[in-house]
């Protein structure tokens, strides 16, 4: 460890130190009194730590479920558009060779249209 680092150290345990026999001196309350406190305090803290650790995994669970729940939607969506894609195709197949036909045919009388604008006038 640096120098540095160890004074750093050093003053904050005496620092620490200083300020606990401070705080015991200067308070009205006993030794007794002011132990229970402490104890109470350090109960009140670990129960809160324990709430929050449980919240905390509970927060994790939710969104650990709400994941999957996401993934298994987007998947029926996904199934249900390729469905309805296969479907509209089958629909609409009938109608494509229809107008193929069309367009032949048009292509045709505009190919007889040509021939016949080509021939001399009488």
């Amino acid at each position: 460890m640096k120098k540095t680092q160890k004074s750093v150290l050093i003053g904050f345990a005496i620092g620490s130190i200083v300020t606990a026999a401070a705080t015991l001196l200067s308070t009205p309350k006993s030794g007794r009194e002011l132990r229970k406190d402490i104890k109470d305090s350090t109960n009140k803290l670990k129960l809160t730590i324990m709430d929050v650790k449980k919240e905390g995994i509970s927060l994790k669970e939710q969104i650990v479920q709400v994941s999957k729940e996401g993934v298994d939607a987007f998947k029926e969506v996904a199934t249900d558009l390729k469905e309805d894609i296969k479907s509209w195709r089958k629909d609409i197949e009938p109608n494509v060779e229809s107008i193929k036909e069309n367009v032949d045919t048009i292509q045709e009388s505009v190919s007889e249209l040509q021939e016949e604008s080509k021939k001399p006038v009488k």
